[in-house]
């Protein structure tokens, strides 16, 4: 069967109308603080003590209302964690020598479109430890809804002195 562009066109622009609605994309704002805490060069292991924390905040770029309900609290910072669906903690793009990548531990959402990311050194080596320099490191967050996809994703660094 020949098909000629005319047909073509008036078979799939139903769908081309359909489209958005069944998943249209969205950008979210995405901020990353990298905060020390309470780490220090030579410390390892997932505890407290010797972790450091990633702020960060989510808000719809359209809107620019919080995004609150991208995951529950999960962890306690003693033992590494998964993040919620939507998160991703890339920590490959540059560490200090001798450093190793980023172990989440805890994710705490304040319910106000701010969350935390707890983070020790890779906890699957027992030689990481945290070395002085900067940990770049990325927080992209996918939500997918119902009838929508937002994306955004956020760079940030933390220094241990």
């Amino acid at each position: 069967m020949k098909t000629n562009s005319k047909t073509l066109g008036f078979l799939l622009a139903p769908l081309m109308l359909l489209a958005p609605a069944i998943g249209s994309a969205g950008a979210l704002n995405v901020q990353t603080a990298g905060n020390v805490s309470n780490a220090a060069a030579g410390e390892a292991g997932a505890d407290v003590s010797s972790s450091a924390l990633i702020s960060v905040v989510v808000t719809n770029a359209s809107t620019g209302a919080p995004m609150t309900s991208l995951g529950a609290s999960i962890g306690d910072g003693t033992s590494e964690i998964t993040l919620p669906t939507s998160w991703t903690l890339f920590s490959n793009l540059n560490v200090p020598p001798g450093g190793c990548l980023l172990t989440p531990t805890q994710f705490y959402n304040w319910g106000n479109g701010a969350y935390n990311i707890r983070v020790v050194p890779f906890l699957g080596n027992a030689s990481c430890h945290w070395s002085s320099g900067d940990y770049h490191y990325v927080v992209s967050v996918n939500n997918v809804g119902r009838s929508a996809t937002n994306k955004g994703s956020g760079l940030g660094v933390i220094n241990i002195p």
